[in-house]
This record gives structure tokens, C-alpha cells and sequence, in this order.
């Protein structure tokens, strides 16, 4: 999503088989709130709003899944982001954003885990500065949690970020 000034703000991290657009099977047009960036190649099934709508007729459940699932993880994702906010500081947010990535998109290697991520994402993702995320990453880096790399983030000991 971006702001009136033109920034970028991360709302949340989509997976493989998570739903995006579903306002398209709603049966009044709607403007897109945000937008949807891939990070990865990747590959999308796609329907104009009249063939959705007629699967959706056809196959009642569609509706209900996407619904379902679009609603109740994006509140909870919310909830968490300001509860994050509210409470956290900003080595937490960051620790908090990586754990959950890393279970979302990571990719288990011989090393850790690896999250396709740069310092912008992290940034946006927890509402503070690229300069924050890049000392702290390094801090952790020093202490042999984490392994810096160009838009990725390696997890060497996740258990650390936890405590």
C-alpha cells in the first residue's frame, strides 16, 4: 500500500496458496484497497469478476474458504501488528516480524533459515527506520544469530530471538 506522500507500507506477507483480490467475488465492484508484490517467481490463478462470480454460484464453498481465511488471518495479523506497536520495542518487533516470516516464507538450508527479506521490508514491516533494522541486524549478526546477506535474512539460532 502506499501513503499520499508516496511511501510504502507492508500490510502482510502472503504464502503459496493464500488468497488475494477477493473483493472480485464480492458481487458489487469495490476498489482495491492495496496492491500485491512478488518477491519470487511465482505463478497466480486468475478470474475477471464475471467467471468468479459464476464459480462462486456454482461452488458456494469457494466463497466461504476465501472469506474465511482472507478475514480471519488478516485480523489476526492486524491485531498482532498493533499489539506489536503498542507494546514492543523495536529489536522486538523486528525478532517477532523474522520468526513469523521465516514460518510463512522461509526456506529451511544447511545453514538456518532462509528469508527472502531486505532491511526495507523489515523497516516497513515494524514501523521503524532502515538504519534501526540494519544495527540491530548486525548486532545479532555479531552474536551468530542471524547472517546478513542481500535481500535475505539467514536465521542461525531462532530460539535466540525468542527469549
Amino acid at each position: 500500500m502506499l501513503t499520499r506522500s508516496g511511501s510504502k507500507i507492508l500490510l502482510h506477507w502472503l504464502t503459496a496458496g493464500q488468497v488475494f483480490g477477493g473483493t472480485a467475488m464480492i458481487s458489487t465492484p469495490f476498489r482495491y484497497l492495496a496492491s500485491t508484490e512478488v518477491l519470487s517467481d511465482s505463478c497466480a490463478l486468475v478470474w475477471d469478476r464475471k467467471t468468479i462470480r459464476e464459480l462462486v454460484t456454482h461452488i458456494p464453498r469457494l466463497l466461504d474458504n476465501a472469506l474465511s481465511l482472507a478475514v480471519t488471518e488478516r485480523i489476526a495479523w492486524l491485531i498482532a501488528a498493533r499489539v506489536s506497536l503498542n507494546s514492543d520495542d523495536a529489536s522486538s518487533r523486528i525478532a517477532d516480524l523474522l520468526i513469523s516470516l521465516a514460518c510463512g516464507i522461509g526456506k529451511d538450508g544447511r545453514d538456518g533459515v532462509e528469508i527472502p527479506v531486505g532491511n526495507e521490508d523489515l523497516a516497513l514491516g515494524t514501523s521503524v527506520s532502515q538504519f534501526t533494522v540494519s544495527r540491530v541486524l548486525s548486532k545479532w549478526q555479531r552474536e551468530g544469530i542471524v547472517r546478513k546477506g542481500r535481500g535475505k535474512v539467514i536465521l542461525l539460532q531462532p530460539e535466540l530471538l525468542v527469549a
